[in-house]
Formats: C-alpha cells, sequence, structure tokens
C-alpha cells in the first residue's frame, strides 16, 4: 500500500511539473514575441561552433544580420551567406565561388528569422532549466519541429531580463551547430541592399536556379 501511494504521488507530481513547464515555456514565447513584434531588423556578433557525427568540430564567428521578411546576411572569414527573401547566395573566398539557388523554405531548414520571429509556428517548446550566457540569465527551451524536415531538434536560451534570445543549438543528423549571440543591436535600420550580393570579380559563379 505504502508502495502504492509514493508512486501515486510520483505520478501526481509529475503531472503537476510538466504542466508548469509548459506553461512556462507558453509564457516566455509570449514575452519574447512581444517583445520582437516591432522589430523590423537586427544585428549581432556571434561564436559558433559545429560538432560533426563523426566527431571532428570546428569553430568561427562573425556578424549576422536580419530583416523582415525573410532576408538575412551572415559573414565569417571563410564564408557568406545571403538572402533576400527570393534569392540566396553563398560565397567562399577560399574557393573563390558563389553558389546562387532560390530560396527555399520548407518549414524545417534553418534560417534566423525562424528562430527569432517565427519559431512558435514551426516548433513545440518545452522549458528544460537556466544557464548563464556571456553572464546573463536565461531560460533554456527545447525545440522540436512540428514537421519532419533536416533539424531534428534545437534549442533557445531567451534573457531572463531582456527577454531576447542569446544562444541557438540546432541538431541535424550531420552535426550539431551552436550560436551564440553578442554586441546584439535592436533595430538598428539597416539598408535592404545588405541582403543582396554582388559576386567579386574573378570568381566562379554556379548558379542553381
Amino acid at each position: 500500500m505504502k508502495t502504492i501511494k509514493i508512486l501515486f504521488a510520483f505520478i501526481i507530481i509529475s503531472a503537476i511539473s510538466t504542466t508548469l513547464y509548459s506553461q512556462d515555456a507558453q509564457e516566455i514565447i509570449k514575452k519574447v514575441q512581444n517583445n520582437y513584434k516591432d522589430l523590423n531588423d537586427a544585428k549581432a556578433e556571434f561564436s559558433m561552433t559545429e560538432k560533426f557525427s563523426g566527431g571532428k568540430s570546428t569553430s568561427s564567428s562573425g556578424t549576422i544580420m536580419i530583416q523582415k521578411e525573410n532576408k538575412y546576411k551572415i559573414k565569417t572569414k571563410n564564408y557568406t551567406l545571403v538572402t533576400d527573401g527570393i534569392t540566396t547566395w553563398s560565397y567562399s573566398p577560399s574557393k573563390k565561388q558563389v553558389v546562387i539557388d532560390n530560396y527555399k523554405d520548407d518549414g524545417s531548414t534553418f534560417s534566423p528569422n525562424k528562430f527569432l520571429f517565427n519559431y512558435p509556428e514551426n516548433f513545440y517548446s518545452d522549458y528544460v532549466g537556466e544557464e548563464k550566457v556571456n553572464k546573463k540569465d536565461c531560460y533554456v527551451l527545447k525545440l522540436t519541429p512540428r514537421n519532419k524536415g533536416n533539424i531534428k531538434s534545437a534549442k533557445i536560451w531567451v534573457d531572463q531580463t531582456e527577454y531576447i534570445i542569446r544562444k541557438i543549438t540546432i541538431n541535424t543528423s550531420e552535426s550539431t551547430k551552436t550560436y551564440t549571440l553578442k554586441s546584439i543591436t535592436l533595430n538598428p535600420g539597416l539598408s535592404s541592399s545588405e541582403f543582396k550580393f554582388t559576386p567579386p570579380e574573378g570568381v566562379e559563379v554556379i548558379d542553381l536556379r
């Protein structure tokens, strides 16, 4: 009888905890969305690490810019990725090569805008704890894609004071990428020309459109 009572209590506590965590996640998302609803563009410095399934890892740093709708630019020493929401340019200075393609949004591919503006529509979310990012207290939310695709799962770290996203981890079958954001500027008034790319003279252009 005592064992049954303990088991019953455990089930009740687990159910309550799950409900509270779910409510916490939704409340956090609501505050982030309210914070971003009037956001037109943003700019930040970032560091990125990528761990591949085979054990190899790489790291880089650079600048990220975003603008509604579906415009973003990620620039590091080794590559530049730009899209205006219609066309995507992927430039590798070391290869002296630019790959041009149509912008694709299948609901599960990575784009910064998706995690900042539209992640409630693309992912289920669960509160999983609290951690510090660059000395900032953050809530940690686990994201599970609503539709099957390249992204298997993700996590975001939300600043407990400012309710902005300070860190993102994306898990795919090939690797795990972690972006840590710093020097975040909201509504800096970015020019739309930032989200166009003109291939440098002398580089190979591969047009897949």
